[in-house]
């Protein structure tokens, strides 16, 4: 089965994991699917809306590829958990610690 953003994460990120790569894709997902629902005005910065992409990528997850989750929960019960502590620097630090907090 061809994937086009798994392999445009694959590309452009070569050394990382399958967790990572989906982990990425879940997250682009969400971020996309709450931008849909909330409109033009929607504010990615704001720590309710980042919440909501965040759960929603752990719920697609848990869901679509429980395998990859398991390894991923931690991170996104982290997350989520703190969001106060690190939502002004954006989805990009998310997305940013995949490689990082994931990396082998």
């Amino acid at each position: 089965m061809k994937n086009e953003r798994y392999d445009f994460y694959k590309r452009n990120h070569p050394e990382w994991s399958d967790e990572q790569i989906w982990t990425a894709i879940s997250l682009d997902m969400q971020a996309e699917n709450v931008v849909e629902k909330g409109g033009e005005d929607i504010d990615l910065e704001q720590p309710d809306v980042v919440e909501k992409i965040l759960v929603g990528a752990r719920n697609w997850l848990s869901t679509a590829l429980p395998q990859i989750f398991q390894k991923v929960k931690d991170l996104f019960n982290n997350l989520i958990n703190t969001i106060a502590s690190w939502v002004q620097k954006g989805l990009s630090y998310v997305v940013d610690l995949i490689g990082t907090i994931l990396g082998r």
